[in-house]
C-alpha cells in the first residue's frame, strides 16, 4: 500500500467529517425510535380508555368472580352451626339486593346438602363472552368444568351459564343467571 492509499483509506473511514455524519445518522434514527415509541404509547392508552373496554373487561371478570366464589363450595365452608357462613360472605357482596332473596332460599338448601351428604362443587372457568352490554345491563356466557360430590362419587362435565348483570352505583353486580341456551 502506498502512502497515497493509505491517505484516502483514512480519510474516507476516519475522517471527522464522515464521523460527524454516521453520528447525525445515528442520533436521527434514534429520535425516530423514540417518537415512534411514544406514538404507539399512546395509541395503546387510547385503547386503555375506551370506556366500552373497561365495561367488557368488568363484566367478565366479574362474572367469572362471581362463578368461582358462588359455584366452589363444600364441607370446608361449613362453620360450627352447619352454615355456609364463608360461602355467604364471598357470593353477596357479588350480587343485587333483588338477587339475594332468591340466593338465601338456595343457600339454605344448600346447606343442608352440604351438612348432611357431604355435596361439594367444584368449578374452572375456562370461557367468558360478553353476549350483550348495555349503559347498566349485561349478559355474560360462562363456560367450564364442573366437579360434582355426593358421599365421595364425583361426576364432571362441561357447564355453561348466562349470568345477568346490572350496574349498581358504578359497580357491576349478579342479578341472575340461567343455563345458556335455556328459553329466556
Amino acid at each position: 500500500m502506498t502512502t497515497s492509499e493509505t491517505t484516502t483509506s483514512r480519510a474516507t473511514m476516519g475522517s471527522p467529517r464522515v464521523r460527524r455524519a454516521i453520528a447525525v445518522l445515528l442520533a436521527l434514527a434514534l429520535v425516530a425510535s423514540l417518537v415512534w415509541l411514544v406514538l404507539a404509547f399512546r395509541e395503546h392508552r387510547a385503547v386503555d380508555d375506551n370506556p366500552a373496554q373497561e365495561n367488557r373487561d368488568a363484566v367478565m371478570l366479574k362474572a367469572r368472580e362471581y362463578m368461582l366464589a358462588g359455584w366452589n363450595f363444600g364441607a370446608g365452608d361449613l362453620d360450627e352451626n352447619k352454615s355456609l357462613t364463608a360461602y355467604r360472605s364471598r357470593v353477596e357482596p357479588l350480587i343485587t339486593t333483588s338477587f339475594k332473596a332468591d340466593f338465601d332460599k338456595a343457600s339454605e338448601l344448600l346447606e343442608k346438602a352440604v351438612a348432611s351428604q357431604g355435596y361439594s362443587r367444584r368449578v374452572t372457568v375456562d370461557r367468558v363472552a360478553v353476549e350483550s352490554l348495555e349503559e347498566d345491563s349485561a349478559v355474560v356466557i360462562v363456560g367450564g368444568e364442573s366437579t360434582e360430590s355426593v358421599k365421595k362419587q364425583e361426576q364432571t362435565g362441561p357447564y355453561a351459564w348466562n349470568i345477568t348483570l346490572k350496574k349498581v352505583d358504578d359497580t357491576w353486580l349478579v342479578d341472575d343467571f340461567s343455563e345458556y341456551g335455556a328459553a329466556q
